[in-house]
């Protein structure tokens, strides 16, 4: 029974590496998904917050303020 233990040990800690390793690559794939939807520099298709960002640039560079028509 001792000599049996060790090798559960060596399985068990085997396990946890590769359970370990298919976390890490599930969460860097989520990672690069989110990240290219979100801030995507594409021209054609570009992310929501570039977009947003993209709005309120063009709000702020319109200057409404000065607008005496508005």
């Amino acid at each position: 029974m001792s000599n049996l233990l060790p090798e559960v040990m060596k399985s068990r800690s085997g396990q946890i590496v590769v359970e370990y390793l298919l976390l890490l690559v599930v969460a860097t794939v989520i990672a690069l998904l989110i990240s290219s939807q979100m801030v995507s520099r594409n021209s054609e298709a570009p992310g929501f917050l570039i977009q947003q960002w993209n709005m309120i640039i063009t709000t702020i560079g319109a200057d409404y303020a000065d607008d005496i028509e508005r």
